[in-house]
């Protein structure tokens, strides 16, 4: 099973590199980019740091391929600053 979760993942992330960086995905494919649930995606959607949603209707929602790449680089750096942390002097 955990198997299948990992190719899910990997090719939504080669779908989602193989498309423009003005793409639009919706909710099920940003999770699996992410490699998070759909409600984790909505709970960090909240957060001000996270790339805002963008409603394609009333009810449709979506992400920016670009915006949620960036996020992730972002957070790598954040999440290596955080790893070396300070001296111990």
């Amino acid at each position: 099973m955990h198997q299948h979760k990992n190719e899910k993942l990997a090719e939504a992330i080669r779908t989602a590199r193989a498309l423009s960086n003005q793409t639009l995905i919706r909710p099920r494919e940003a999770a699996a980019m992410l490699g998070i649930s759909r409600k984790h995606l909505y709970d960090l959607a909240d957060h001000p740091d996270f790339p805002e949603r963008i409603h394609v209707s009333d009810r449709v929602v979506a992400w920016r391929v670009r915006d949620l790449e960036e996020w992730i680089n972002s957070r790598s750096h954040t999440d290596a600053s955080k790893k070396q942390g300070g001296s111990h002097e």
